[in-house]
């Protein structure tokens, strides 16, 4: 149950600007829906096609569709909705017209989940309908009466991409995803390998044979790849040197301590692979040998 949702907050818009195929997309600054959020809906309008052959199905194809999204507020100010339909407000009044340029939108909000943390979403490109209304007499002292409103999101020229979800209960899970979610409209997915520089540096000569290895990585580290299977120290007689691996607070420094000091004016070769990854689930760029060699006697 630690994953079940109970409750929604934090709406947010940002309208689109431009969105370019395989070239660019921008988006204007957050506008904030504060304290009115009561119910946020969505529907994909997906197909599903079996195949069957030898009176068996034997694969289904299918393809991701529109998704309809139905948000439910305490009010929209006209204001807002004009801004939503592409409107200007005259003296206090909005006249829609069927000459109303629409824009979209990238909308984004988040969902507290029963162990406290959050499930955040975004949609991506949006486009709003003119409210549908209802209104009926007050029946008592407590018959508030709320808004609706619809759109639909479809799928983005520059990248073909619909929407986005982060859970901050994934191994990958980073703060800054969480901090950026309702400042940036397009959170993009991280494409950038990790790089790793080497302490003590390739060639290095007089290394003390006390010294411990470390590896300083440009991103943060997944700590579970994070391993003496991944990490090596290894001398020239090619005898794998017994040590411990630690990730520091940081979550960008791997450090190997040998559990015995090395050998004088011996050559050790340290080794980390493609198996270790950064937070992003993103291996790193190239595996990576140095050499050095320890301090006479």
């Amino acid at each position: 149950m630690a994953n079940s949702r109970i409750g929604v907050e934090q709406l947010t818009l940002f309208e689109m600007l431009s969105d370019v195929a395989d070239s660019s997309v921008t988006y204007d600054d957050a506008q904030a829906i504060t304290k009115r959020l009561m119910k946020i809906g969505y529907a994909h309008e997906s197909s599903a096609e079996k195949q069957f052959a030898d009176d068996q199905t034997v694969a289904v194809y299918d393809e991701n569709g529109d998704i309809t999204l139905t948000i439910d507020v305490t009010d929209f100010t006209e204001d807002e909705i004009a801004t939503l339909m592409g409107q200007t407000m005259s003296n206090g009044i909005r006249t829609p017209s069927d000459d109303d340029t629409k824009p979209y939108f990238c909308v984004s909000f988040k969902s507290k989940k029963r162990d406290g943390g959050y499930k955040y979403f975004k949609f991506l490109k949006v486009k709003f309908q003119e409210p549908d209304g209802e209104l009926e007499t007050k029946k008592g002292p407590k018959s508030p009466q709320t808004d609706k409103i619809i759109g639909m999101c479809i799928q983005r020229l520059y990248d073909g991409r619909r929407k986005r979800i982060a859970d901050d209960g994934a191994d990958t899970w980073v703060a800054a995803t969480g901090t950026a979610w309702f400042t940036s409209a397009d959170i993009s997915p991280d494409v950038t390998a990790p790089t790793v520089a080497i302490d003590p540096v390739g060639d290095a000569t007089d290394v003390a044979i006390d010294t411990t290895v470390e590896w300083t990585f440009s991103k943060v580290m997944l700590e579970s790849t994070i391993t003496t299977a991944n990490f090596t120290v290894i001398d020239a007689l090619g005898v794998t040197v017994a040590g411990t691996i630690a990730l520091d607070a940081t979550e960008k420094v791997v450090t190997f301590t040998p559990t015995a000091s090395l050998d004088n004016l011996l050559v050790y070769i340290t080794n980390v692979n493609l198996n270790v990854k950064d937070k992003a689930n993103l291996a790193l760029a190239a595996a990576s040998s140095t050499i050095f060699t320890t301090v006479a006697e």
